[in-house]
């Protein structure tokens, strides 16, 4: 059934709603919100953005590092090349706030393509629209500013195109070919890329088990997607980059959410919960559609969405960095189960009629203020400074410090750093280099047991600082709470700042 064949109660209109259109009208409108009332982190987002400027200011892309002096300019497989470029086009064009904008667009983005992927999978309006929050409640942890959440959008994009497949229409015959186009550039801005072949092998399985004609098709379609994968500047070396992330054991040590996901933690409360609501309703989705008889076939039949969901729950269960794939597919999947009429179902009945809702101008009215309330939140209206952007936006940028370090430091200092800093120090003093930044897999793991080892206030602290030729100490408060006291008892160091954030030495 085409758009224009459908109900006019399908249809939304701005003056006057219906329930279910008012949920789809929420389901985009309130991740919105809450993205433009969220802070920004600059934990990975600043040096994606200075790395961007360096690649359109060199026009090529980084293969050595640049900032930290710790990795002695080695070889640096930048994967992410595509995104920081985007990134950094953005800042140029916008600021932090036009980035923040940007990111309000690329959450509805992704939340419009889930619910989308939702309804081609075979839910009503109101199933698709609170699948849809489902995703984002799930997600929105890791939908902040960084590449990720631009993989999310080709990830959502790949899952609403799958989901159209079964539609029998010559479009959506060769829609399925724009997946392999869409990774060309994917695979050069964040590592989930390597999701997109699994995604494509799933669907081939559930059209092999339900005998759809054309099976063979998707199956070209995943092997035309891996290959175009190495359509990028360091060819296969990008899966090589991606699959080591999730095995680094330094990454794994340091980074918290590439940890396991912890059953207690808001994380785990989340990911776990909404895997028992999702395993309830698949049961009794498949226990009322089949007869006593039929079960095993019918299990048969949802084998490989059972597949998929059991692939993304050990994803998500591994590390809490894969609990956004499994927000994002995990809701499509259950649509898909809950929607499509199972090969045991009698096809519905001819002279049955659907449920008639009434629309209301008090629906559409809510959707109005919110949309109001949207534009109020936009930070542009909100004063700030060239470099921090508007005030309370960013995290992770201690402004004095900042000030502190601008006019002291220059290319021959070496700054020893909080980590969390390391970031926004990158940005915001370029050419000064620095000791550690948000890139574990790049800086060496003895100059992270060195760096445990000075946060930690070690016995040697002062032979680490000589031995890399440190002239700069940036100290958080929380990351180097023991080091601090040993430092500002030392005649070798001079403390030339400190606020609530942390404090500055420089050497005498």
């Amino acid at each position: 059934m085409t758009f224009a064949q459908r109900p006019a109660t399908a249809r939304l209109t701005f003056a006057r709603l219906t329930f279910p259109q008012l949920w789809v009208a929420l389901a985009i409108l309130l991740p919105v919100l809450a993205a433009l009332l969220a802070t920004m982190s600059t934990v990975d987002l600043a040096y994606n953005v200075r790395a961007g400027d360096l690649i359109l200011d060199q026009g090529a892309v980084l293969r050595t590092d640049p900032f930290a002096f710790t990795t002695a300019g080695g070889a640096w497989l930048d994967q992410q090349w595509g995104a920081q470029v985007l990134l950094a086009i953005g800042y140029r064009a916008g600021g932090w706030a036009g980035l923040a904008i940007l990111r309000a667009i690329f959450v509805a983005v992704v939340i419009g393509l889930v619910f989308v992927a939702c309804r081609r999978s075979g839910v009503g309006l109101r199933v698709a629209a609170w699948l849809a929050l489902a995703t984002f409640v799930l997600a929105a942890a890791a939908m902040g500013m960084r590449p990720q959440l631009l993989g999310m959008v080709l990830f959502a994009t790949t899952l609403a195109i799958l989901a159209g497949r079964s539609r029998r229409t010559r479009r959506a015959t060769w829609v399925v070919w724009l997946i392999p186009v869409l990774v060309v550039p994917w695979a050069s801005i964040h590592g989930s890329f390597i999701f997109a072949p699994v995604a494509v092998g799933i669907a081939w399985l559930e059209d092999v088990f339900a005998g759809r004609p054309g099976a063979h098709r998707l199956l070209a379609v995943a092997l035309a997607t891996a290959l175009a994968s190495l359509l990028n500047p360091f060819g296969i070396g990008v899966w090589s980059y991606a699959i080591g992330l999730t095995t680094n054991p330094t990454i794994r040590r340091l980074i918290s959410e590439w940890q396991p996901t912890a059953p207690f933690s808001a994380s785990g409360f989340l990911l776990y919960g909404s895997m028992i609501v999702f395993g309830v309703l698949i049961v009794r989705r498949l226990r009322t559609a089949a007869p006593p008889g039929s079960r095993r076939a019918l299990w048969r039949q949802a084998g490989p969405a059972l597949l998929w969901l059991l692939f993304l729950g050990v994803v998500a269960a591994s590390a809490e960095r894969g609990i956004a794939w499994w927000a994002l597919a995990a809701p499509v999947a259950v649509a898909g189960l809950l929607g499509r009429r199972l090969p045991t179902e009698a096809p519905a009945s001819t002279g049955s009629t659907e449920r008639v809702e009434r629309a209301s101008v008090l629906n559409g009215g809510i959707v109005v203020v919110l949309a109001l309330v949207g534009v109020v939140l936009l930070p542009v209206w909100r004063d700030g400074s060239a470099l921090g952007g508007p005030a309370g936006l960013l995290t992770d940028a201690p402004a004095g410090i900042t000030a502190a370090l601008v006019g002291r430091v220059s290319p021959a200092d070496r700054i020893w750093n909080a980590q969390e800093w390391g970031s926004w120090l990158e940005f915001a003093l370029p050419s000064v280099p620095i000791a550690v930044d948000s890139r574990v897999e790049v800086i060496p793991t003895a100059v992270w047991d060195d760096h445990i080892a000075l946060s930690d206030g070690a016995p040697n602290w002062q032979a680490i600082l000589d031995r890399w030729k440190v002239t700069v100490v940036v100290a958080s408060r929380v990351e180097q709470a023991a080091l601090i006291p040993l430092i500002q008892a030392s005649p070798a160091w001079i403390q030339v700042h400190a606020d609530a954030d942390g404090l500055v030495f420089v050497r005498r």
